[in-house]
């Protein structure tokens, strides 16, 4: 049934995740959309429980916010799912942009393997029971959505196989960037600024550059892997690891023990982490596993190289022939090789810096709303009247 607002030519949407207005790539994805949908004459509203901060504005709808669980933290998952879908079927809303954290939706867009994850990671299987795998688990098993956006072929295959959905109910949509953010151009702006606050000289600036989680994204296999470099090029180069740092101590006794505690860099997450990249003279990303993986694709349109593998879904806007060169996944020598490589040959970064910049440049967050919003259509987002 189609609603009054619709009727009046602005059709009713929700967008449900529950961190709405937190840092990182996939809210920034989500407040695009939002902007965007809004601005097409859609009314929306953004269901979370974070909506009431200042990164939920006013241009991307009305909040909705379910407030948290205070207590029994293992059903806060739970809770946030079954509220979510009540508010939804009260809401009689004309079409649900579902993100993986309640079960009923129009289109649900995916931006993490959970069980993938775990198991590269720990090499055992993930007990959903309480987390976010298990609201995963749910929509799936309910099957109630038409299309399923995943966000790289990585994700596409591990969806296929583990829930069984047929792969033309999964298309692809890359992530997109912020081309005003995230700009070659810049280099020159923030490059010997940045650099002088690190302090880091004319020495070449490796970088691991993350939201968090720093095992998923192998920071223990960069500093095995740069320790095991020859001492002229540990001597000539320095590692800057950008992050949250809750449970960084592990990885600086790390650094101790191997050594090389003196050649590194830790600075805390930031708003602006295009300055850093802009340092940087080689990105290093050796996830164990990374759906997409945003900060590869940044530094890219930021003209940086960058060293990773095939466990990293956003290496697969590179060149079949790049592509296909990479490892397949991330190890210690592996690793190693490629820094060698990297590090020895200015040509190369160049090469690498190239042609990151030309998989990614049209990939912008523009680019990826359109191919969001013709997945929409064909799962019958109404059209806002003039």
């Amino acid at each position: 049934m189609t609603s009054p607002s619709a009727r009046a030519g602005r059709p009713r949407i929700a967008i449900v995740f529950r961190g709405i207005g937190d840092i990182g790539g996939t809210n920034n994805t989500i407040a695009d959309h939002a902007r965007a949908l809004v601005a097409r004459g859609c009314a929306v509203d953004l269901i979370g429980e974070k909506v009431h901060r200042s990164g939920a504005t006013p241009d991307m709808g009305r909040p909705r916010r379910i407030r948290r669980l205070p207590v029994f933290k293992r059903r806060r998952w739970r809770w946030f799912a079954a509220r979510a879908d009540a508010m939804i079927r009260a809401g009689r809303y004309d079409f649900v942009a579902g993100h993986g954290h309640n079960t009923r939706q129009t289109v649900l867009s995916m931006h993490n393997c959970l069980h993938l994850t775990h198991e590269y990671t720990t090499g055992e299987s993930l007990d959903p029971a309480g987390g976010l795998a298990e609201i995963h688990d749910a929509i799936f098993a309910a099957d109630a959505f038409e299309f399923c956006i995943c966000n790289s072929t990585l994700m596409q295959n591990d969806i296929a196989a583990r829930y069984g959905v047929d792969r033309a109910r999964l298309p692809i949509v890359h992530p997109g960037y912020r081309a005003e953010k995230f700009n070659r151009a810049d280099r020159v702006r923030y490059r010997e600024v940045v650099r002088a606050e690190l302090g880091c000289g004319d020495d070449l600036l490796l970088g691991l550059v993350t939201s968090g989680d720093f095992i998923k994204r192998g920071l223990d296999i960069l500093l095995e892997a740069y320790a095991a470099l020859e001492a002229r090029q540990r001597e000539g180069t320095r590692v800057l690891v950008l992050g949250k740092q809750s449970g960084n101590q592990r990885f600086l006794k790390q650094a101790r023990e191997l050594g090389i505690a003196d050649r590194l860099y830790f600075v805390g997450a930031t708003d602006h982490p295009e300055r850093y990249f802009h340092a940087l003279d080689i990105c290093v990303h050796p996830a164990r596993f990374e759906e997409f993986g945003q900060v590869v694709q940044e530094a890219m349109a930021c003209g940086v190289p960058v060293v990773s593998t095939r466990r990293v879904g956003a290496m697969e806007r590179l060149p079949t022939t790049l592509y296909a060169s990479l490892p397949e996944a991330p190890s210690v020598g592996r690793l190693a090789a490629q820094l060698r490589e990297m590090i020895d040959s200015a040509a190369t970064r160049v090469y690498w810096a190239d042609s990151g910049y030309e998989a990614v440049a049209g990939n912008t967050r523009e680019a990826n709303f359109k191919a969001t919003l013709a997945v929409y259509a064909s799962a019958g987002l109404p059209t806002a009247a003039g």
